[in-house]
C-alpha cells in the first residue's frame, strides 16, 4: 500500500473527535536566548501526555467489528501502552497490554487507569513481544505495533498535518526518532505540504539505529538514556520505506544536551518534557551553526518523566550554572570559624540550603575541621565572589558536585 498525503488527511478527520489538535506556537524566550526562530508542536499536552494515541486510534478505526469484538494487544512499557488503553477504553475495545518485568509500577498503574489490562511477562521487551504472539494465535486478538504499521504511522502523521497547518513557512522540521513510525509520517506530510521543508530526524547517541542505515554503519544500540522512549535498536520496515523517500537527515544527541533541553523548556516555556520530547531541541542546542537564520519547527513529542528524575535534571542544570553549589571549606577547629562563613555568606547575599560541620573526618587532622555548606547563588560570578571573600581569610574551598 503507499501512502499519500490525503490518507494521512482523511485519517485526521476520522480521529479529531478524540484526538486534541494540540498548540503549535513560536518560542520567543528560548529563541531569543539561542538566536534561532523555533516553533513548538506541544504534543506533551495530548491526551495521555504523548502523541502516541493517535496511530492507536487509526489503527482500531482499521479494524473489522469481529477484530474489535476480539481484542487487541500490544507490547509495551511506556507511552504506546498508555495511548491505546485510553483510546480502546473509549471504543469499548479490550486493549492486553504485555510489558517486561521490572517496568516502573508508575507505568503500569497509569496504563491501568486509562483502562488497558496489563500483562507481566518476559524479563525484557523481546521476551515480552513472544508472549504478544502467543496471546494472538491463543486468544485471536489483533496486534497494534507501536510503529511497524501503516495504519498506526499514519496517526503519527496526523501530528505534521496540524503543525504545517499552523505554521506552514518553516526551513526545518526536527522529529525524534525511535522505530520510525512518527518521522515517517510526519516526513511525508511536511514534504507533501512544502516541498522546500528539509526534514531531519533526532536520535539519542546510544541508540543511532536510523543514523546506522543511512550512513552505513554499524554501532551497537545499547544503554541507558534520558531518551527511554526512542531508544529502539532497529527501525521497522514499514517506517523505512517511507523514510528513505522524504527525510533528508538525521543527527545524534547527547543526554547532556538532552538534559540541558529539559531544563531549558521548563524554565522558559513552563512545560514539561520527557527525553524523547526534548531531543529536538537538544539537537539545536548542540548544532546551533547548521540551524542559524532559519525557521526551525521542533515536534515535543511527550511529557512523561518521571518526577525523581525531572527534578534531579532541574537540580543539575542549576548546578551547571553556579546557582547551586557544595563548597568544602577546611578550617582550624576553634570558635568562631563557622560564623565567618555565615557572616560572608550573608553579607554577599548568598542562601544557605544545607550545612555539615565534621570534627571526626579521619583524612583531616586533629587541629582542623570540615565543613561542607551548599548556598545558592545568582550565578557563577556570585558564586566566585563569595568564594574570593572566604579564602581572604585563609580558608582553602573546594567545589564539590560540578557536573
Amino acid at each position: 500500500m503507499k501512502l499519500t498525503l490525503q490518507d494521512i488527511n482523511n485519517v485526521h478527520k476520522k480521529i479529531s473527535d478524540k484526538v486534541k489538535w494540540t498548540e503549535t506556537s513560536f518560542s520567543n524566550s528560548i529563541s531569543e536566548k539561542i538566536g534561532i526562530d523555533i516553533y513548538i508542536k506541544y504534543e506533551n499536552r495530548q491526551h495521555t501526555g504523548a502523541f502516541k494515541v493517535r496511530g492507536s486510534y487509526a489503527k482500531l478505526l482499521s479494524l473489522s467489528d469481529k477484530e474489535k469484538e476480539n481484542g487487541v494487544v500490544a507490547m509495551s512499557a511506556g507511552n504506546h501502552a498508555q495511548g491505546l488503553a485510553f483510546i480502546a477504553k473509549k471504543l469499548n475495545v479490550s486493549s492486553n497490554i504485555v510489558m517486561p518485568e521490572g517496568t516502573p509500577f508508575t507505568k503500569i498503574r497509569r496504563t491501568k487507569n486509562f483502562g488497558g489490562n496489563v500483562v507481566i511477562k518476559g524479563k525484557n521487551l523481546d521476551e515480552s513481544f513472544k508472549h504478544v504472539q502467543h496471546l494472538i494465535d491463543q486468544k485471536k486478538f489483533t496486534e497494534v505495533h507501536p510503529y511497524n504499521d501503516i495504519n498506526v504511522l499514519s496517526g503519527q502523521g496526523t501530528v505534521a498535518i496540524e503543525m504545517l497547518s499552523d505554521f506552514n513557512d518553516i526551513d526545518v522540521l526536527l522529529v525524534p526518532v525511535g522505530g520510525g513510525g512518527l518521522i515517517a509520517g510526519c516526513s511525508l506530510v511536511a514534504k507533501e505540504m512544502n516541498k522546500n521543508i528539509k526534514v531531519i530526524g533526532v536520535e539519542s547517541e546510544l541508540y543511532p539505529s536510523l543514523s546506522n542505515i543511512i550512513y552505513n554503519k554499524n554501532k551497537i544500540c545499547k544503554g541507558s538514556t534520558l531518551a527511554e522512549g526512542i531508544a529502539v535498536s532497529e527501525i521497522g520496515e514499514i517506517p523505512l520505506s517511507i523514510i528513505k523517500d522524504y527525510v533528508d537527515d538525521v543527527i545524534t544527541v547527547s543526554d547532556t544536551s538532552i538534559e540541558r533541553a529539559i531544563s531549558m523548556l521548563a524554565e522558559h516555556e513552563k512545560v514539561v518534557a520527557e527525553g524523547a520530547g526534548a531531543v529536538g531541541l537538544a539537537a539545536i542546542l548542540e548544532n546551533q551553526e547548521i540551524f542559524k537564520g532559519k525557521k526551525v519547527g521542533v515536534i515535543l513529542c511527550g511529557g512523561n518523566i518521571d518526577s525523581k528524575v525531572l527534578s534531579s535534571i532541574l537540580m543539575r542544570d542549576l548546578v551547571r550554572s553556579g546557582q547551586v553549589t557544595t563548597l568544602t571549606i577546611t578550617m582550624p577547629d576553634k570558635p568562631g570559624q563557622l560564623q565567618i562563613i555565615s557572616k560572608i555568606c550573608a553579607d554577599e547575599g548568598a542562601n544557605v540550603l544545607e550545612v555539615e560541620h565534621s570534627r571526626f573526618a579521619m583524612d583531616l587532622s586533629a587541629s582542623v575541621a570540615k565543613l561542607n555548606i551548599t548556598i545558592e547563588t545568582q550565578n557563577s560570578l556570585h558564586l566566585n565572589k563569595i568564594i574570593q571573600e572566604i579564602e581572604k581569610n585563609d580558608l582553602p574551598v573546594q567545589i564539590q558536585g560540578l557536573i
